[in-house]
C-alpha cells in the first residue's frame, strides 16, 4: 500500500505528464505557425507568382472577388483587394489616391486593375476649391487630372495598369453618364501606356442592350446583374474577371 506521501508522488507525476503534453502541443502549434509564415513569405517572394492588386469602388470590389474566385486554383497569380465600395474620384484624395500611394510605397505588385466611375456623376470642387458642375469643361479637365494622379502613382511604382471601363446600365441616363466618364478615362490611360478594358458589352442582349440574364462561365443562363441595374451578381463579376484575365498574358509578353 502507498501512504499519503505515495499518493502525493503519483499526483505529482500525473501533473508533470500533463505539463509535458501541454508543452508538446504548444510546440507543435508554434512550429505549424512558423511553417505557415515561411510558406506565405516564400509565395510572396516567388518571382513566378504575379501579384495583381485591385483598386477602386464597389464595382472594383466585385471584380476583385471575381478574380479571386476564378484564379483560386491558378498558382500563377495572387489577387490583392484594395478597393473601397464608396470610393469616388470626385471625393477627397484621401479616398482614392491615398490607398494607391500607400500601397505603392509599402507593398508590391506586378499589375494593377483599376475601376472607378460608378459614384462619380456628381459636381465637385477642383484643385483651387472652385465648385464645378458635372459634364462641364472644367469638370472634365479636373476629372482627367485625378485619373492622371492615379496613373502616375501606379506607373511610377512600376505596375502595369488595366483600367476597366464601366458597363452599360439599365438606366439610359446613367449609361450615358458612364459612357462620358469612360471616354475621359480611356484617353488618359492611353497617354500612360496602360490598357483600357471596355466592359460596355460584356453582358448585353442580342441588340447590344442591357440585360440582367445571360450565360455564366459554364454556359448556363443565370442572373448576371443586380436589382439596381448597375452592379453584377457573383456570376456576372466572374465573367468580367475572365475578361481581365484574358489581358494578363499580353501584358507580360509585351513587358508593359
Amino acid at each position: 500500500m502507498l501512504g499519503a506521501g505515495g499518493q502525493v508522488a503519483v499526483q505529482d507525476i500525473a501533473w508533470l505528464k500533463g505539463i509535458g503534453r501541454g508543452a508538446r502541443l504548444v510546440g507543435a502549434v508554434v512550429f505549424l505557425a512558423f511553417v505557415g509564415t515561411v510558406t506565405v513569405a516564400h509565395a510572396d517572394d516567388d518571382a513566378s507568382v504575379r501579384r495583381v492588386v485591385v483598386f477602386g469602388d464597389s464595382q472594383a470590389q466585385g471584380v476583385a472577388g471575381g478574380l479571386q474566385r476564378v484564379l483560386i486554383d491558378d498558382p500563377r497569380y495572387k489577387v490583392l483587394n484594395r478597393t473601397h465600395p464608396g470610393a469616388a474620384l470626385v471625393h477627397s484624395e484621401s479616398e482614392w489616391l491615398l490607398p494607391v500611394q500607400s500601397f505603392v510605397d509599402k507593398d508590391k505588385a506586378d499589375i494593377a486593375v483599376v475601376m472607378f466611375g460608378a459614384n462619380d456623376r456628381l459636381d465637385m470642387r477642383d484643385e483651387d476649391g472652385k465648385y464645378v458642375h458635372f459634364r462641364s469643361d472644367d469638370w472634365h479637365a479636373d476629372y482627367a487630372r485625378r485619373v492622371d494622379k492615379v496613373l502616375t502613382a501606379l506607373t511610377g511604382g512600376g505596375l502595369k495598369v488595366i483600367w476597366c471601363g464601366n458597363p452599360i446600365a439599365r438606366s439610359p441616363q446613367y449609361s450615358a453618364d458612364m459612357s462620358y466618364i469612360n471616354d475621359i478615362m480611356a484617353a488618359e490611360v492611353a497617354q500612360y501606356g496602360g490598357s483600357f478594358l471596355p466592359l460596355w458589352t460584356v453582358i448585353v442582349d442580342n441588340q447590344g442592350q442591357f440585360t440582367a440574364y445571360g450565360p455564366d462561365r459554364s454556359g448556363q443562363t443565370e442572373r448576371l446583374r443586380n436589382d439596381d441595374g448597375i452592379h453584377f451578381t457573383a456570376a456576372g463579376y466572374e465573367l468580367i474577371a475572365e475578361r481581365v484575365i484574358s489581358v494578363l498574358p499580353s501584358l507580360q509578353a509585351n513587358g508593359r
